[in-house]
This record gives C-alpha cells, structure tokens and sequence, in this order.
C-alpha cells in the first residue's frame, strides 16, 4: 500500500558521483536529453488545471529560462550511467526574480501553479518531480548565507553543496529537511473501534485530520508521538508502530508516519494547537463524505494512514 504514497516516485538516481564532475554538469545543461524543471516563487509549472501534467523544458525554451536563472540545481538522471548522453538529466531551476510577462514566451499556455492544487491529479512519478524541484530550490531560497559567520554561500557540485564565500570559514552547508511525525491514535471498540483525529485552527470546514509535529532535539521519533499526542489532546497513547514516511516540501518537511494505541479515552486539547479533537467510529470514517466529516488531502500521508486503518478487516 505504500506505493500509493505521493511524492514518492520520482524514479532519478541521485548517487553523490553524479554531483562532483562541474564540467560534465555544465555540459549536460545543454544536451538536448536534458530537462529543465522551472520554479517560480514556490510554483510549479503546470499545463492544465483540471487535468493537470508537469512541465518539463528542453531546447531553446530551456536555454531562454536558463540565462535568467538565479539557481540551478542538478535533480537526479533517469538512468544509472550518467556517461551515456542519450539518458535524461533533470535540473531544477529558479525564476523567482522574473515577471511573469518576461517569462511568457518561453512558458506557453503552462502556468505557475500551487502543487498542493494538482499534485493529487497527475501521475505519481510527475507530481514526485516537482515536489523534489521545489523542495530543493526552496532550501537554496532559504539558505543563501553562512549560518557560521553570515557571508554569502553559493551553490557548488550542481546543488548539492552551498559553500561560504568567505575563505577564512569555507563552512559547508547540506540540503536538510525537518523530521515531522504524524500519527493515528486508535483505540479498540465496537464495529472495529475508533481513530482521534484533530482540526487545525486553518481547516476548511469539515475537515479532521491525524495529529502531527516536530520531533524535538534530543528525543526519539516514537517520544515524539507521545508527547504531541499528549500535548494536543490530552490523550496518553503506547504501541507506537512505524507505518510509512513521505517527503512533504511545503515548505520542507519528512512525515514520519505512525499508529498508536490510546490508553486513556478523555479529550483535553490545547486550544493554541487545535480547535477541536475527536473520536471518530471507524463506520463514521468509512462513510465520512455521507456523515460530513471531510477527511484530509488524499496527497497526503495523514489520508494513507486514516486508509490503511480502514483497510485492515
């Protein structure tokens, strides 16, 4: 079932060989098996809202976006010899600092869309590629300064390095992601039992979700789920399972997906975190579209754990 999991599928081998040559990186910018992922200002390039396909770029569109790049970052190949120029490279790149009318002609009747909106509509494998193309050029976005001694870092071996500038520090910064757990809390009971599911204060209406946070220094993932069980909800939960993880890169997190068994049933939120928890009767959450419980985004882990929670009799 963990096949069904989005943004998961990219299919590009991403071994550290294919970063270190620059100059077969500069060459491959400009093979014609080449494609160019374009990100504006967290935006992917998208060809038709309603049934939605990833835009990737090559020829003379590709070269136009690549002369107003202001990041470009090496995505993986589509094969394992990264020597054989008939294989396809991917790159990503940033055009945030364009206007989109000086962009147009080189983007057709695609459009900059939100991945949230479409990513559940496309292909598995497209909607995995622009996640990483956006992931990746949202750390760059982010990290344009050492942490160490605050000069400016540029981006070396095709992305995967940002290096101070400064030659006294030449600090080393890599691609990080934040570690988020996100769990179902169930318990057992008639008609096979019921699963707590919270609603953030940003919610549509309807809508309930599986709880999630940041893991915290100096803790482990299964104490994590125990504490942010017990601090949204009130809720004392064991038997933390490890069910599945998922890159999630709005803006740049890893969900680390997991059930747990409650073993108290009294609800007691904190209002700063949620707006409302409850328990939820798996008959309800099977028919959550006839009862008005709107479940969360089937992009989304939180949607693949409420399902393999139902799927189990």
């Amino acid at each position: 079932m963990t096949n069904s999991l989005y943004y998961t599928k990219t299919g590009l081998f991403r071994t550290p060989s294919f970063f270190a040559d620059e100059t077969w990186l500069k060459k491959r910018l400009h093979n014609p098996n080449t494609f160019i992922v374009p990100v504006w200002k967290n935006l992917n390039l998208v060809l038709d809202h309603e049934m939605p396909s990833a835009i990737t770029l090559s020829g003379n569109h590709a070269r136009g976006l690549l002369e107003v790049a202001s990041e470009i970052a090496f995505l993986g190949m589509d094969g394992p010899d990264f020597g054989d120029d008939t294989a396809s490279a991917y790159f990503a790149i940033d055009v945030s600092d364009c206007e989109i009318p000086s962009l147009a002609p080189m983007l057709g009747r695609a459009k900059f869309t939100e991945l949230r909106e479409v990513g559940m509509l496309m292909g598995r494998k497209e909607g995995s590629l622009l996640a990483l193309a956006r992931g990746v050029i949202f750390w760059h976005q982010n990290n344009r300064f050492c942490g160490n001694c605050g000069s400016s870092s540029a981006s070396v071996q095709g992305g995967r390095i940002r290096r101070c500038s400064n030659p006294g520090c030449g600090c080393e910064q890599y691609p990080r992601t934040d570690p988020a757990v996100i769990m179902l809390v169930t318990r057992p009971g008639p008609d096979g039992g019921a699963c707590l599911m919270g609603r953030n204060h940003n919610f549509s209406e309807g809508m309930y979700s599986s709880l999630a946070g940041f893991v915290d220094q100096g803790e482990s993932l299964e104490q994590a789920v125990i504490r942010e069980v017990f601090e949204e909800t009130g809720i004392n939960v064991d038997d933390v399972e490890y069910k599945a993880s998922q890159p999630w890169p709005f803006p740049s997190s890893l969900m680390l997906g997991f059930r747990a068994r409650a073993i108290s049933t009294k609800i007691n939120i904190d209002p700063k975190e949620l707006e409302d928890a409850r328990w939820f009767p798996k008959s309800v959450v099977r028919k959550a579209e006839a009862s008005g419980l709107k479940l969360p985004r089937t992009d989304s882990i939180a949607y693949w754990l409420i399902k393999d929670w139902l799927a189990e009799d």
